[in-house]
Formats: C-alpha cells, structure tokens, sequence
C-alpha cells in the first residue's frame, strides 16, 4: 500500500455531470481526478480570503471616507484630515494583521 492509500478517503456523491467537468479539467490539466479536487479546494479557500480582505480594504477606504467628511465638516484643513484619515487605515490594518 502506498503512502497516498494510508490517508482518509471519502466517498463522494456528485452528478454524472459534476464528474464529467472533474474528469475533463483534469485532463486538460494533466492532474489526476483526485489532484484536481484537491486544487479547487484550496484555490476556493484562497477566494474565500481574497474577498475578506478585499471586502475589509473597501470598508477601510469608506470609514476614512466618513472621517474625512466629517473633519471637513468641522473645517479642519486638508493636510490634517489626510494624515489622520491615512493614520487610521494604517492602524486599522494593523490590527488585522495582529494575532
């Protein structure tokens, strides 16, 4: 039994024609049906990621948006609404990258 074989395996049920776009993919791929699997998994989660940070950057750039209307508001001059808007998008993203 091969080291692969040790792993868990599942059994899978999909339709006839979910297989047949695994099959055809991973032939026009030159991966097995199993290594094509595997690979739209992980590429899925990877999306999953990019669409968290994208959607966590665009409410970053609406917040200092919000705070920069306000500071306007309150006639605080440009190069002061600049800096603080841009100081709070650099704090707010280190707290994302925080453990």
């Amino acid at each position: 039994m091969s080291e692969n074989q040790k792993e868990p395996q599942y059994k899978l049920r999909w339709s006839e024609e979910l297989r047949d776009k695994v099959v055809e993919s991973a032939k026009s791929h030159s991966r097995s049906i199993n290594a094509e699997i595997c690979k739209r998994l992980e590429e899925s989660f990877e999306q999953d990621q990019n669409s968290f940070d994208q959607g966590y950057e665009a409410a970053l750039n609406h917040a200092a948006l919000a705070i920069a209307k306000v500071l306007s508001k309150k006639n605080v001059e440009w190069p002061e609404i600049q800096k603080t808007a841009l100081f709070m998008l650099e704090e707010a993203k280190n707290i994302k990258k925080a453990p």
